[in-house]
């Protein structure tokens, strides 16, 4: 069997998925699972809220991003050594298998403000410009969540829209749990500065993640006692690890907290053609798109190497376990960032450098091999922006 027959089925359309199913597709069949008909750019959601037209290049249709590859619109139900069961659109199943299988399904979250369970990449642009048009209404904006999702998005809006009030609610004892206290306190100095209440150590009662994005304003109530008023309530906590589909038939495969155990090669616990890679895997270390570029790498070398027949030369990988880098942007012109051989960056011109300014868009539409395009760049008071190649 030559190499060009040999195949790949890759559940999941995210980053992890994506970038393997681009890097694969030029020597393999590769099929790529996955509900929706493009990729987005995970970190420029928060700016494609305050500005919906930078939705446009951080967007790409699977078919521009990946001309060779199968697309199949469906989502992964259940899985076992012998194939994977997948509900496509029309509400047909089918069984899928390959040479190799990748599991890449990525993270779910409570409301479509991060990644959408489905549709269409029009339907993901109409929802960007609805939201914004709730966005313009309110006055009180109530953010649950101070991880990197909620900060991130509170640093938006209160840039682009800074007469507004928010409010910024953390369960835990700080914002940024998972990064440095001294990036999180910078954080919180930037948008104190600009007015943004940020309360630690109370929850929402009463409440659920999927609640009120699109419902009128009101009320809220906190495990304290404690009244906030909203004319719009934001859900900004973290996404659970997308592995339902592994549960019926192997919850041995998955730890405590969902997550699927993998060796150090990247294949799943017990098997020898199927990897996982992504928010999904069990590997001690933040699940952050910085680390996943590094998973990628050696998981497109090792499925190299079990479909050429050299299983016994696979490549390891070794977490970035308490590994503090991580940049959080605060709007378009400011930010905070860990990085190696730096450590805390402040300036607001790195910052910008490093992802405040694009979001890294540009980054992953190298990556997937789509022209380049103007990225908005400058968020101004009513929510407009304007293009790098419009200054």
């Amino acid at each position: 069997m030559s190499l060009s027959s040999r195949t790949v089925v890759i559940f999941g359309g995210g980053v992890a998925g994506a970038t393997l199913a681009r890097r694969l597709g030029r020597d393999y069949q590769v099929t790529l699972v996955d509900p929706l008909d493009y990729f987005e750019v995970p970190m420029s959601a928060p700016r494609s809220l305050v500005a919906p037209d930078f939705a446009g290049p951080a967007t790409i249709p699977f078919s521009a991003a990946l001309p060779t590859v199968r697309h199949v619109r469906g989502r992964l139900i259940e899985w076992s050594p012998d194939g994977a069961k997948v509900q496509e659109l029309d509400g047909r199943t089918s069984v899928l298998s390959g040479d190799v299988s990748v599991l890449a399904t990525g993270s779910r979250f409570s409301n479509p403000l991060m990644r959408s369970e489905g549709g269409t990449l029009d339907e993901r642009k109409a929802f960007y410009r609805r939201f914004h048009l709730r966005l313009l209404q309110a006055r009180n904006v109530l953010i649950v969540g101070g991880g990197p999702i909620g900060i991130e998005v509170a640093g938006e809006i209160s840039e682009t829209f800074p007469d507004k009030r928010l409010t910024v609610l953390e369960a835990g004892p700080r914002i940024l749990g998972g990064t440095s206290p001294k990036l999180a306190a910078y954080a919180q100095r930037v948008l104190a500065g600009r007015g943004v209440a940020v309360i630690v150590n109370e929850r929402l009662v009463g409440r659920q993640p999927a609640d009120d994005l699109f419902g009128p304003g009101g009320e809220a109530t906190t495990d304290r006692g404690r009244t906030l008023s909203y004319d719009l309530l934001l859900w900004c906590i973290g996404g659970q690890p997308n592995t339902a589909f592994m549960r019926a038939q192997h919850p041995e495969l998955l730890d405590s907290a969902g997550r699927i155990k993998v060796d150090r090669s990247l294949r799943v616990s017990g098997q020898r053609s199927v990897f996982a890679i992504g928010d999904i895997t069990d590997l001690a270390e933040n699940k952050m798109a910085w680390h996943v570029q590094g998973q990628v790498k050696v998981a497109e070398a090792n499925i190299r190497s079990v479909l050429e027949g050299r299983s016994d030369r696979l490549k390891q990988y070794k977490p970035k376990t308490n590994d503090p880098t991580m940049v959080v942007t605060l709007g378009s012109r400011a930010g905070v960032a860990h990085l190696p051989g730096l450590g805390l960056v402040t300036a607001g011109w790195l910052n910008r450098l490093a992802k405040s300014a694009h979001m890294l868009v540009p980054k992953f539409r190298k990556a997937l091999g789509v022209p380049k395009a103007d990225v908005l760049t400058h968020e101004t008071g009513n929510g407009q922006a304007a293009a790098a190649g419009d200054r």
